[in-house]
């Protein structure tokens, strides 16, 4: 099978400024060839909500749009994002400081915050570094799932949808 043209990662503004400010602009996705429902995605593979970007997009576009303090997606962020921090503590590529000031942040965020961010990634600028989730860690065994450890700012463009 030919590689995908381009790549859709849904993330959050939050999650967006962090990695621009403490990791050197460079960003962790997970990533789809398909946004989700309405694309080829249908046919060509099977693309869970929990996998699908544009379903994440939506619904943390829902969350923050009510303001939904109890939100289970921004949690998950939250988490998410600290849980980041503590892995680049361990591996060296960020102090103390820096993660205790993330976790801050993190903690201090309002749900605004955590408003979605569309990337698109066109393939070719990645190909060298997006690697295949292994089928047990998929949200269904037949989604194609990528991930890229360590994404360029300069290799990927952000959509924001008007939903």
């Amino acid at each position: 099978m030919a590689p995908p043209l381009v790549l859709y990662s849904a993330q959050t503004l939050l999650a967006y400024r962090i990695n621009q400010k403490y990791y050197g602009e460079q960003h962790w996705v997970w990533c789809s060839p398909y946004r989700g429902s309405g694309s080829t995605a249908t046919v060509d593979a099977a693309v869970p909500p929990s996998s699908s970007p544009l379903a994440i997009y939506r619904a943390l576009h829902d969350d923050v749009k009510q303001n939904d303090h109890h939100s289970a997606k921004i949690e998950a962020n939250r988490q998410g994002l600290v849980r980041g921090a503590n892995m680049k503590l361990a591996a060296g590529a960020i102090d103390e400081i820096a993660a205790g000031e993330i976790a801050e942040i993190t903690r201090l965020a309002s749900v605004a915050d955590f408003r979605p961010l569309l990337y698109v990634i066109p393939y070719a600028l990645v190909d060298g570094v997006v690697k295949e989730v292994p089928v047990a860690q998929r949200a269904h065994p037949l989604s194609d799932e990528f991930q890229i450890e360590s994404l360029s700012r300069q290799c990927f463009d952000i959509i924001e949808l008007p939903l």
